[in-house]
């Protein structure tokens, strides 16, 4: 989304994908989904141009990194074959905090990375059974988290 409205306002016109991240961005913003970035990409979009980065910041909460599950799930992830990028933005849809509504993790996670998605769905069976061996044994309330489903974002734009 940043690169889409940086080149746009170059001039030049957004690649494919941030054509696609645009488009999913504004019909789910039109429906009215909360939208949630991982904290990291909170800190880079703090730091560039306000004028590329303030609408991003203003319709996005940035999910925070919570107790111990968070970075316990990602390593887990890694385990199965997720890169180390993979894994935290993973885990952040399963266990990332969004402060405002005091809610653990999100239903879904957006991605214009096909390979994450096709991993993600490939391995859909193991990571379930990983993730709900996982909850089984944390406390109360995260024993009834779900998982978040994958979607890549031409799936997204092919739903009506």
């Amino acid at each position: 989304m940043y690169e889409a409205r940086v080149r746009l306002a170059l001039g030049q016109p957004p690649t494919m994908q941030q054509a696609e991240a645009a488009n999913v961005w504004s019909r789910l913003r039109a429906l009215g989904i909360p939208l949630h970035i991982t904290a990291q990409t909170e800190h880079i979009l703090q730091r560039r141009p306000a004028v590329f980065a303030t609408a991003l910041l203003m319709h996005t909460r940035a999910l925070q990194k919570g107790r111990y599950y968070l970075r316990r799930w990602a390593r887990r992830l890694r385990d199965i074959s997720f890169s180390p990028e993979d894994a935290i933005v993973l885990a952040y849809g399963s266990f990332g905090l969004d402060l405002q509504v005091q809610r653990v993790g999100v239903e879904a996670i957006v991605t214009n990375d096909v390979k994450l998605a096709a991993n993600f769905t490939t391995r859909f069976n193991t990571i379930q059974e990983h993730f709900a061996n996982m909850v089984s044994q944390l406390p109360e309330p995260y024993q009834e988290l779900t998982l978040p489903i994958v979607v890549a974002t031409a799936e997204v734009l092919a739903e009506e």
